[in-house]
């Protein structure tokens, strides 16, 4: 018997039902997840199979008599129509992507709940074991690379009017500002009041881009109104009011740093909770839905 070996730490106990629900859920979802990965795996093969075959045929053509190159012209075509059937049935599955636009959202609500909403029990000794690993989780940089994206891609790299920074510009310099600090200080300032300028830009943007203009209120009304008309058919619109929810929080936080200073590690996680915040926003929205004005309308309707 291996006295060192380590003892697996048994989950903590769920109390209440609603715990239970979501923990079945999440079971659920994920057990979903792997079917669905086990049968593109099979899928991938066998197409991984066809390109295989095309790569070892293309340098043989030249050596075919025409007889054979008429019969091998109808096989390829036929493999070809096949593939284009699967791209068009793939197509129709594309809310799978919406689904990961839902789950993005989960970083957002969860990095919020432990900092304004009280919905982890952070004084729990088991908390730090759980909650360092979640947060590894959401800083990878692929989010950060997956929100630059999502901002070319909705045209939030352009300033709508000149004398003011895209949301990209200012969402690049808050990352900057963390990665490298202008004074050993940790100058919070100069990182996420940009972050919150990105948002409010971004926001403003996306109101203004609207298929139907219609007056709206705080961050609240302001996202339900973008949900209303930007969304993805199917994401649901639990998640659009759980996004006016937390940009309503959001801003407000944000706000608060024009002053004073707070540890890296802190830092990072408000960093963080606006990336995850955009990252969920623009994912569950569909950019071939945006009015694309040129900036001198744009100026008329903020008028």
């Amino acid at each position: 018997m291996n006295k060192n070996k380590k003892k697996t730490k048994a989950p903590l106990p769920l109390i209440h039902p609603t715990q239970v629900e979501l923990a079945n859920m999440v079971a659920k979802a994920r057990k979903e997840v792997e079917e669905a990965i086990r049968r593109v795996e099979i899928v991938k093969g066998n197409l991984q199979s066809i390109i295989d075959e095309a790569d070892l045929t293309k340098p043989i053509i030249p050596f075919l008599q025409p007889q054979d190159t008429e019969g091998l012209i109808n096989i390829w075509s036929s493999v070809g129509n096949q593939v284009s059937r699967l791209n068009t049935d793939l197509d129709a599955i594309s809310p799978s992507s919406d689904a990961a636009g839902s789950t993005a959202t989960v970083s957002s609500a969860i990095i919020s709940g432990a900092y304004t909403n009280n919905r982890l029990f952070v004084d729990s000794p088991d908390f730090q074991s759980v909650w360092i690993p979640y947060v590894e989780f959401v800083s990878r940089p692929s989010h950060k690379d997956n929100v630059t994206q999502l901002l070319k891609e909705f045209g939030l790299d352009i300033p709508h009017q000149p004398d003011e920074k895209s949301p990209l510009e200012l969402f690049e310099t808050a990352h900057e500002a963390f990665a490298k600090p202008v004074t050993q200080n940790n100058p919070v300032s100069t990182s996420l009041i940009p972050l919150r300028g990105c948002i409010d830009n971004a926001i403003q943007s996306l109101i203004l881009m609207r298929p139907h203009q219609e007056e709206t209120g705080g961050w609240k009304k302001k996202i339900i109104s973008i949900g209303k008309q930007l969304k993805k058919d199917s994401l649901p619109d639990e998640v659009i009011d759980e996004l006016a929810e937390e940009c309503h929080s959001l801003i407000n936080d944000l706000s608060g740093f024009k002053t004073g200073d707070i540890n890296r590690g802190d830092w990072l996680i408000w960093l963080n909770r606006g990336t995850s915040f955009l990252n969920s926003l623009l994912k569950g929205l569909d950019s071939s839905k945006l009015i694309r004005r040129g900036s001198s309308n744009l100026k008329s309707i903020q008028s």
